[in-house]
Parts: C-alpha cells; structure tokens; sequence
C-alpha cells in the first residue's frame, strides 16, 4: 500500500521592501532604506488558499475558528499559524479584520493590490489592548464585485 501520509513543510515569508532617496543635485549619494525580512513558519501540514468575489457590500465572515471543531470548514484556533488576505482589486480599499463575535474586533484598511498579513488569530477592541481574545471569525467589507485572496497555513 502507498504511503499516504503528509509530511510537514517549512513555509517561508520573505517580505522586501526597496528604497532609495536621492537628491535633486543627481549625485550618486542616494540614501538606501532598503530592508529584507524572512520568516519561517515551521511544521505546517495544511493551506488553503481561494479567492473570494464580494456579492454587495455587507460585513462578510469569509473564514471561521474554533478551539476544536473542524466543521464546516473551520479552522481551529491554536493551530493556525500564518494568514494573509489580499485586495485583488485595483481602485478600492477593504476593510479586513478578526472579530470575537462579542465584544472585540480589530479592522484595519487594506489598499488597492495590497496585502495584510496575520501571525495569531486574536483580537483586541479596547483602547490599551490588555487583554486578547480568540477571534472567531474573520471578516472583510468591500464594494459589490470586489475580488479578495485569503491563504492560510496551519500545523
């Protein structure tokens, strides 16, 4: 019989960003801000990675968490490891954030052909941010037909 086991892979997240200011003299002495930053997020067996059209322009619950269930296509809480949610479209902003369903959500602005990354799926609504609650859910808020890819990677 095959082997039909997963092996784990490493994944890795390499983000650049370039940079050089110079002067209007056009001497060569440009300032570099240029920086690299690699991240690797060991032991994933699962991804899944879609894109997402936007019916109309409703607060949409695109993936759900859970400590334990798997149901219906959750993805359990302590488990995920990396998240990352593009706006495919090339004009409008999307709204993006993790919600606990209760009393704390955390939404942020994410530009056109742009991208927000998330490392954990906790979230905090109040000012100072003392406590963290598990998020149970992770929304998004565009305009009627706007497109969106979600990847998410998990031990």
């Amino acid at each position: 019989m095959a082997d039909t086991d997963l092996n784990a892979a490493d994944l890795v997240v390499t983000i650049t960003e370039a940079l050089a200011i110079g002067h209007d003299t056009g001497t060569s002495d440009a300032r570099d801000f240029a920086q690299t930053c690699t991240h690797t997020y060991t032991g994933i067996l699962n991804s899944t990675k879609k894109i997402i059209k936007l019916v109309n322009s409703n607060l949409v619950e695109i993936v759900t968490f859970s400590n334990d269930d798997v149901n219906n296509g959750m993805f359990i809480r302590g488990d995920v490891r990396y998240i990352r949610v593009t706006n495919l479209d090339g004009t409008d902003a999307l709204q993006v954030g993790l919600d606990d369903e209760a009393s704390d959500a955390a939404y942020t602005s994410v530009a056109a052909n742009s991208s927000i990354m998330y490392t954990g799926v906790t979230c905090e609504g109040d000012n100072g941010g003392s406590t963290m609650d598990n998020a149970t859910a992770l929304k998004v808020k565009g305009i009627a037909n706007q497109q969106l890819e979600v990847f998410i990677a998990s031990v």
